[in-house]
């Protein structure tokens, strides 16, 4: 018995233990005329496990028959070492068959807007970095340009704000070229959360999951209600 509860008594320990673990995000997204990069670096366990995910995009495939995006996807843990790598395409057809599966879990899951809204006042924002260098050639359009950027940076970094925990100040800018032709981008943002929140979150996705199966009817009452009673 004293056996059982020792086991019982360090799952629970472990299950706390993992629920007040922080897990660190940071996002980078580089963009420099047509060459593309994302990154995500998942850390946790106080930096000895992390886990990345690169995709950047190589060309763009201009192909009438088939045109879409070539990329180089590598994942993998830790370093250089372990990492898978795949290449691939992606075609206007597997953007839309992404959209129409993200729509249909948007209609699968019961108030997930309020779900995810609760889970973003735990996520801590402790690093944001926006810079971009914009130019069209001409002065007067790439002076709208700088413009236009600087209004949706910070409608973004409000958006952010209010929905996250804004723990730093957020470097931007703007910055114009001229003289020439540019499109220049470098973002990055570092959150953080705890995985109790996450799992906390994850279980109210599933238990308001609109996809379950329904409760059985009564079949003396389904006939009643049929009958009119």
């Amino acid at each position: 018995m004293k056996a059982v509860i020792a086991v019982i008594a360090t799952v629970v320990l472990l299950l706390l233990l993992v629920a007040w673990m922080k897990v660190s995000v940071t996002i980078v997204f580089r963009h420099r005329q047509d060459d593309d990069e994302a990154k995500i670096v998942v850390r946790t366990l106080f930096g000895l496990l992390r886990y990345t995910v690169r995709i950047p995009l190589i060309k763009v495939d201009m192909d009438p028959d088939a045109p879409g995006v070539a990329f180089l996807h590598k994942k993998g843990m830790g370093g250089t070492r372990g990492k898978e790598e795949k290449r691939g395409t992606v075609t206007p057809q597997k953007i839309a068959d992404l959209f129409r599966q993200l729509k249909r879990f948007l209609e699968q899951v019961v108030d997930l807007h309020e779900i995810m809204k609760q889970f973003y006042r735990h996520v801590t924002i402790t690093k944001w970095e926006w810079k971009t260098r914009i130019g069209t050639g001409d002065a007067a359009s790439t002076g709208l340009l700088v413009g236009l950027g600087w209004s949706l940076k910070y409608m973004i970094i409000g958006a952010a704000s209010r929905c996250m925990n804004m723990k730093t100040t957020p470097a931007v800018a703007v910055m114009p070229a001229y003289d020439r032709t540019a499109s220049e981008t470098m973002f990055l943002c570092m959150i953080h959360f705890r995985i109790g929140h996450a799992m906390v979150a994850g279980w109210r996705v599933i238990k308001h999951w609109r996809g379950r199966q329904p409760p059985k009817r009564n079949p003396l009452a389904a006939k009643q209600a049929n009958e009119g009673y």
